[in-house]
């Protein structure tokens, strides 16, 4: 998988919160452009520039759904368990997931659906060649996407609760952080 598509990965859960936010930096910045101090074409400049954002953001979610639409519930769990670690989704949606292999057949598994991404994702048509053109003036997208060049995307995930993945049969350790 390519660290672009990661970066992907990894924003997806954030999505709706920076679709959301943005929105409403575009209205607050709007409503008190009368009392700024910036000129209103430095003004429009910036609110332009925010909406493109949402406008890139809102196409991210669009072919992101459209591609995990295509995985299976287990492909889904994995994803879910690497690179979104939302707590409730895994204790809700997955809670009655256990697994009848080792450790070393989860991590098999994981490079397989890195592989049926990264197709999925050119599929789609979202190359890096894509993913530079609409994401290139966005701040927050390029700078995750150089601390995964450079560290991985261990670097990036947030410092959440690392829940266990559940193997029948495997004796229970300490938080088993490998992912």
């Amino acid at each position: 998988m390519k660290d672009y598509q990661k970066v992907i990965l990894l924003m997806s859960p954030r999505l709706e919160r920076l679709i959301r936010e943005i929105g409403q930096c575009v209205e607050a910045k709007a409503r008190s452009s009368y009392n700024g101090r910036e000129s209103a074409e430095a003004c429009v400049e910036g609110i332009l520039r925010l909406l493109y954002a949402k406008d890139a953001f809102l196409v991210l979610r669009e072919k992101a759904e459209s591609i995990y639409a295509q995985l299976t519930r287990e492909e889904r769990y994995f994803l879910e368990y690497k690179y979104f670690r939302r707590k409730k989704v895994l204790e809700k949606e997955f809670a009655d997931f256990s697994f009848d292999y080792c450790e070393r057949t989860y991590y098999r598994r994981q490079r397989r659906l890195g592989e049926k991404l990264n197709s999925l994702f050119m599929r789609a048509g979202m190359t890096e060649e894509w993913f530079k053109k609409v994401f290139s003036d966005i701040p927050y997208v390029m700078g995750m996407w150089e601390r995964v060049r450079r560290a991985g995307e261990n670097s990036v995930l947030d410092k959440r609760a690392h829940t266990e993945l559940r193997v029948n049969g495997a004796p229970q350790t300490e938080n088993w952080r490998a992912v």
